[in-house]
């Protein structure tokens, strides 16, 4: 079960799974919780000790109750690292997690040894996926996730054939959202996806060798958009996943895993 972490950004649920020396700090897309990394975090943990944080509003977290930024979720991170002793960690994020992370190698590079950022763009949210989500979000802030929101959701992180095949998928995706506090939502949907501003500037500044993950199913996201930021950072390539959305280590955690273990490898053989 994971306990709670005072931060800046409220009490923070984290899960602690025991493993070998070092730390590797999980922290998830958004939409879902830290639940989306069970199939991932299986083969990780023979590995590191994996600190999985539920960001503000999910999970076991408490609902975000103002504006935030995602640097200041990193300070969260930090204080969360702080408050269990750790003063170095590999940082895996999904989406949000992985933007998450760049702000985190930003600020304190030498607490962050390693960075794999798993579908997390560095561009501003635009076109349909954003107003798509603004119209969204005053019926979820007055009735909840109903109907043809719940099913949007879905279909916006999955790909239809995932929807398809795998109902433990779709269940941990539903479960991440469906019940959450609603204003705690609306106020974290604007402050890490609406009004999240480009992160480009703050991927350049990373010194942590890094890997972008990009599927090559997600729009407006994808390998050549990935490539085209880390042609540009000091230590950073681009690996392609096929077949996957916005939730990777949920639709091909084996392909994830291996390149987060790949990316560990190589970063300790320096």
């Amino acid at each position: 079960m994971p306990s709670t972490v005072p931060t800046r950004l409220g009490r923070l649920g984290v899960t602690v799974q025991e493993g070998p020396k070092p730390v590797a700090v999980l922290w998830h897309s958004f939409f879902v919780d830290s639940h989306s990394w069970v199939r991932v975090a299986r083969a990780l943990t023979r590995l590191r000790t994996l600190v999985l944080i539920d960001g503000p509003s999910f999970g076991a977290s408490e609902p975000l109750r103002r504006r935030a930024t995602i640097e200041e979720c990193a300070q969260a991170a930090f204080e969360v690292l702080d408050s269990l002793g750790i003063r170095r960690a590999d940082w895996v994020g999904n989406g949000w997690g992985g933007q998450v992370g760049i702000a985190a190698a930003v600020q304190q590079p030498r607490r962050i040894r390693s960075l794999v950022a798993i579908g997390a763009p560095t561009s501003p949210i635009a076109g349909r996926e954003r107003r798509d989500l603004a119209a969204a979000l005053p019926l979820v802030r007055l009735f909840g996730f109903r109907g043809p929101i719940e099913r949007g959701v879905l279909r916006s992180v999955l790909t239809p054939r995932t929807i398809a095949i795998d109902p433990e998928a779709v269940r941990i995706v539903r479960d991440g959202f469906i019940n959450t506090d609603r204003r705690g939502f609306v106020h974290a949907a604007r402050s890490f996806v609406l009004e999240r501003p480009s992160l480009d500037k703050a991927a350049l500044a990373v010194e942590a060798p890094t890997v972008f993950v990009a599927g090559d199913s997600r729009s407006g996201w994808g390998p050549r958009e990935a490539q085209a930021v880390t042609d540009r950072m000091t230590d950073a390539r681009t690996r392609t996943l096929h077949g996957v959305r916005n939730i990777a280590p949920l639709e091909d955690a084996d392909a994830v895993a291996g390149m987060v273990r790949e990316h560990w490898a190589a970063t300790s053989r320096r």
